[in-house]
């Protein structure tokens, strides 16, 4: 075996153990005591809060944006009376 293979091998070994020993030192929560804690509750309860919000108030433009379109027909409806009567001026 040549130096490198060497080098390289010890390398991967000393980043294994600090891997190892990075995973080691974290705290260990369940995913039940993290779905229970107050503060997921807390953020779970905003977003569904936020995403009300958003769907009422999607409902509420598309509701506006109806009521603009009737009135933009009646507007095109009487320009075209308003241009019929002046066709029959002419």
């Amino acid at each position: 075996m040549n130096p490198n293979d060497w080098l390289g091998l010890v390398a991967i070994v000393g980043l294994t153990i600090v891997l190892l020993a990075w995973i080691g030192r974290r705290p260990r929560r369940s995913k039940a005591e993290l779905a229970a804690s107050k503060g997921y509750q807390a953020l779970a309860e905003e977003y569904r809060r936020l995403s009300d919000m958003a769907i009422t108030t999607q409902e509420h433009v598309d509701l506006r944006l109806t009521d603009l379109s009737v009135q933009v027909d009646s507007l095109r409806d009487q320009l075209d009376q308003m241009q019929r009567i002046l066709k029959e001026v002419e």
